[in-house]
């Protein structure tokens, strides 16, 4: 279970630690969490995900990653199931730097955090546009799009759903998101 650190680290003080550890973690809002392995039909649905994106966006000005990058906010350091960043790449960082499109397979496990304190922390970066929670229960979608100074929420069911995601004129087809994927 995540623990509170025994005395207030900053952002930057996580991602120096986090650098030389051997696992992966996460930090959000002051609690640190380690990652975990997911099930095969979360790993399937990361991988689809991750897979249609690129092929959307080949030859143009932005590129998907999946188990890859973190991204970092005034308040967290966070590796997303799947990310979308458009302009120039540093291959060299391991920051996934201005994302537009953040993408999360929730687990039972997971969810709860991925719509809270996660969420919360994605809501300040001024790049992102499309936040996506995917379940690996049902063909379900719940898709944030930046409106104004707001967002909206759109729920997609069913696997003839589309979900636009007019930041980088794309649409995934949730048939392409649970390709292979069994209920």
């Amino acid at each position: 279970m995540a623990q509170p650190l025994p005395k207030p680290w900053t952002v930057a003080e996580f991602l120096d630690w986090e650098r030389q550890q051997p696992e992966r973690y996460e930090f959000v809002d002051g609690v640190i969490r380690m990652m975990t392995g997911g099930t095969n039909r979360h790993s399937a649905i990361k991988l689809n995900v991750g897979t249609t994106l690129r092929s959307a966006l080949r030859g143009r000005n932005c590129r998907a990653w999946a188990d890859g990058p973190k991204v970092v906010t005034p308040v967290s350091g966070t590796y997303p199931d799947a990310v979308v960043t458009c302009g120039p790449t540093d291959f060299d960082d391991d920051r996934a730097e201005n994302p537009v499109v953040i993408v999360e397979v929730l687990s039972r496990t997971t969810a709860d955090y991925d719509r809270g304190g996660k969420w919360v922390a994605y809501q300040g970066i001024a790049s992102l546009q499309h936040y996506l929670l995917v379940s690996q229960d049902e063909p379900r979608v719940d898709v944030y799009t930046r409106d104004g100074a707001g967002w909206r929420l759109e729920v997609l069911t069913g696997l003839d759903a589309q979900i636009p995601l007019p930041a980088i004129d794309c649409v995934l087809s949730l048939t392409d998101v649970y390709e292979e994927v069994r209920f």
